[in-house]
């Protein structure tokens, strides 16, 4: 009996060790990451790009979800958790994008239809004009 209680207690012991050594290695990885900066000034340039395409108006889900990201990329960097921030980073980036062309696509659907509209009405304006000397087929009114 006596020698089970003490594997048992060995074995809490390991467990134990080999947690403090987990969560040391975590640390000392989040500490030894380096900024990543270039994933950083990725995400901000998609970000610059989705407002220069009016994504806030077109697409503010998307915009909402790239921003709140970057608050909390901003805190990860201050914490120094830089695998976080560069995770973030990428995610911002990913959303802006979405961001900017779903709001581009917004943009042209609406030209599309205006252009529709306008060829309507242009249509419309030379079957009634009888100067233009135009005179379709009953069946084409």
């Amino acid at each position: 009996m006596e020698q089970l209680m003490n594997l048992q207690h060995l074995f809490s012991r390991a467990r134990l060790s080999v947690s403090v050594v987990v969560v040391a290695a975590a640390l000392s990885a989040c500490a030894s990451a380096p900024i990543p900066e270039q994933q950083i000034s990725l995400s901000k340039e998609a970000v610059n790009r989705a407002v220069s395409a009016d994504a806030t108006q077109y697409a503010p889900l998307e915009m909402k979800a790239a921003q709140d990201k970057m608050f909390l990329m901003e805190r990860a960097l201050g914490e120094k958790n830089y695998p976080q921030a560069k995770l973030l980073a990428e995610q911002i980036e990913a959303d802006a994008n979405l961001a900017e062309r779903k709001a581009r696509a917004v943009k042209w659907q609406k030209q599309l239809t205006d252009a529709r509209s306008g060829i309507q009405v242009l249509k419309q304006e030379m079957l009634q004009d009888p100067v233009t000397g135009f005179n379709p087929p009953a069946s084409a009114q």
